[in-house]
């Protein structure tokens, strides 16, 4: 199952990719849904090869998570396969400047089952589509809104 979205933020391409690319933001909204992440090494920067292991509650049991960053090239892709449970995920993110202070964000997101307990997830997930994709484009939203104030504030000063 593949769910694609975009957004076009309003700030510099080096400025969109150096935010979206710092996990801390994402890592804590993951925490506060009530799941354990932690960074594999404790690495402080972004670079190709970092991991991240940890648990969720999925459907009332615990599922193990990992993910690790699989591509990180020239401020254009960043590329996530993580794997929750029975459940393989593709993350990509590409970012393309449209203008000196335009940036489209494109995320696609594929998920893969490999156990029943994972399809089963997945028919749920392809029947929720339409809010599982508002979901995502909220959360391209949120995020490029934090860039675009940050670049407002920053042109301020």
């Amino acid at each position: 199952m593949k769910f694609k979205a975009s957004e076009d933020v309003d700030a510099p391409h080096d400025m969109v990719w150096d935010r979206f690319t710092d996990f801390s933001g994402f890592e804590t909204d993951i925490r506060s849904r009530g799941a354990t992440l932690n960074r594999v090494g404790n690495w402080t920067r972004t670079v190709q090869d970092v991991e991240w292991r940890g648990e969720v509650i999925v459907r009332g049991k615990s599922r193990a998570i990992t993910a690790k960053v699989t591509q990180f090239s020239d401020k254009e892709l960043c590329v996530i396969e993580s794997r929750i449970g029975g459940m393989k995920c593709h993350q990509e993110f590409s970012f393309v400047a449209l203008s000196p202070v335009v940036t489209r964000v494109s995320m696609t997101l594929e998920l893969a089952a490999d156990t029943l307990t994972a399809r089963l997830l997945l028919q749920t997930l392809k029947l929720a589509r339409g809010r599982v994709l508002q979901r995502l484009q909220s959360m391209l939203v949120r995020q490029g809104n934090a860039v675009e104030a940050a670049y407002r504030r920053q042109n301020r000063g």
